[in-house]
């Protein structure tokens, strides 16, 4: 059952779970937010939380790091990044030794599964990419310096850096691509993703571009945190 009010330490008022139609700034990781979030339920606030750092434990566990315990932190620290996205960690974060990881990036769903012209699509959550992303068309992310975390298809032709879809995401906002559709997902320019890999409008490569656009949909609504769990069948 969804926690629909909280009292946070970081805002002197109540935050209620609410639907965004425009992407934020979550107030606590200082990361994109799209969709459902906690906020000020003063009229004159204006103050976000994604569920996740609103919702953050004192200590946490991922499957990658097998016997280790992630604390809590509420600053993050200069010069230090996420090991999932490659971002800076500037706010809420989650700290294991060396490891620093936003809440939103310790708390992406494992497995995302869609169904697309009939047929199934599961993409797999790895601790690095085994092939090249088709957003950066390298293994590792920002010049190398970083493997980063990497959703793949079953069939291995798919793989997208977390990483990457956070920078598109970021861009795009910039941009104004983002609105809100009638389903509820993200209309995000993927456009232009698929024009830069020279996708043409014709037969099977215009099926594997829409194949690619619903793979990298499913991304970027767990990456933003909207939609979490329809993509699981929740």
């Amino acid at each position: 059952m969804k926690i629909t009010e909280i009292d946070h330490f970081s805002h002197r008022h109540k935050l209620e779970l609410s639907y965004s139609e425009t992407p934020y700034q979550c107030d606590g990781c200082k990361d994109l937010g799209f969709g459902s979030s906690y906020q000020c339920n003063n009229k004159k606030g204006n103050f976000h939380l994604h569920e996740n750092c609103g919702l953050a434990k004192p200590i946490a566990t991922h499957s990658f790091f097998k016997n280790s315990n992630f604390k809590f932190k509420k600053k993050g620290k200069r010069g230090k990044t996420c090991k999932a996205c490659g971002k800076d960690v500037q706010g809420f974060m989650y700290k294991s030794k060396e490891t620093y990881l936003h809440p939103c990036c310790l708390k992406l769903p494992s497995t995302l599964n869609g169904n697309f012209n009939g047929g199934s699509l599961r993409l797999n959550l790895e601790v690095k990419a085994s092939t090249k992303c088709l957003i950066c068309q390298n293994k590792e992310i920002y010049k190398g310096k970083l493997k980063g975390w990497a959703y793949i298809s079953s069939c291995g032709k798919h793989c997208y850096h977390v990483g990457c879809v956070n920078n598109m995401n970021f861009e795009n906002w910039k941009m104004g691509y983002f609105n809100q559709s009638q389903s509820g997902g993200v209309a995000n320019g993927l456009v232009f993703i698929k024009e830069e890999n020279g996708e043409s409008s014709n037969g099977r490569k215009e099926n594997e571009g829409s194949l690619m656009e619903y793979a990298l949909d499913l991304i970027v609504q767990a990456v933003l945190g909207g939609a979490v769990a329809s993509l699981l069948g929740i």
